[in-house]
């Protein structure tokens, strides 16, 4: 069995200033978002990582090299999910603008892509399919950390546990830990966002 402890990056400068903060926006960490960071290293302090893996975006690399010392390995299926048009943006604009395409939580509903002309949810979680079964292949019974963006994880764990309506599920915090139990045959969610 492979165990994944999975991170959304600590809050980088987009989160701040409330930015739509899609594949294409690469802001650093903010200084509360390194602290976030290494308040994530200390809950798993007591976790032996084999290998890690990161989108190669900079808020998820510098998370990814805050918590550990073992150089990750850069995976483009982990890069937040791309919201088209709409990266960049600010969020208050987005919501006024589209309210069609959010929920009163701020949720993304489907179809946005339509508008956005951004990626489909069945062809971001075709990549993370793919990277699942990649890395549980090639790590069988290691722990592995995961360092990825909040919608991305969101949609892994929609994955893992076939939620067919993503507005049920809030994206995980900055800096939260997700964790996985995979096999070939199967795939547990232990916990989401804590």
């Amino acid at each position: 069995m492979t165990t994944i402890y999975c991170v959304r990056h600590g809050q980088s400068e987009a989160n701040l200033a409330q930015i739509m903060q899609g594949s294409k926006i690469d802001t650093p960490l903010t200084k509360l978002g390194q602290q976030q960071a290494l308040a994530a290293k200390a809950k798993l302090a007591n976790v032996s990582f084999d290998a890690v893996y990161a989108s190669p975006l900079k808020r998820a690399v510098q998370t990814a090299n805050l918590i550990s010392s073992t150089t990750p390995t850069l995976d483009e299926r982990l890069v937040e999910f791309d919201y088209g048009t709409w990266n960049g943006q600010l969020l208050t604009d987005l919501y006024a603008q589209y309210p069609m395409y959010f929920d009163e939580h701020h949720n993304l509903l489907p179809n946005s892509w339509e508008v956005s002309g951004g990626p489909t949810y069945a062809q971001v979680t075709a990549k993370l399919e793919s990277f699942l079964a990649g890395v549980t292949k090639k790590h069988p019974d290691q722990t592995l950390l995961v360092v990825s963006h909040g919608f991305t994880l969101k949609l892994l764990a929609a994955l893992l546990l076939d939620i067919g309506n993503l507005q049920n599920l809030s994206e995980p915090a900055n800096a939260s830990l997700t964790k996985l139990l995979v096999t070939p045959d199967t795939q547990t969610l232990v916990y989401y966002g804590k």
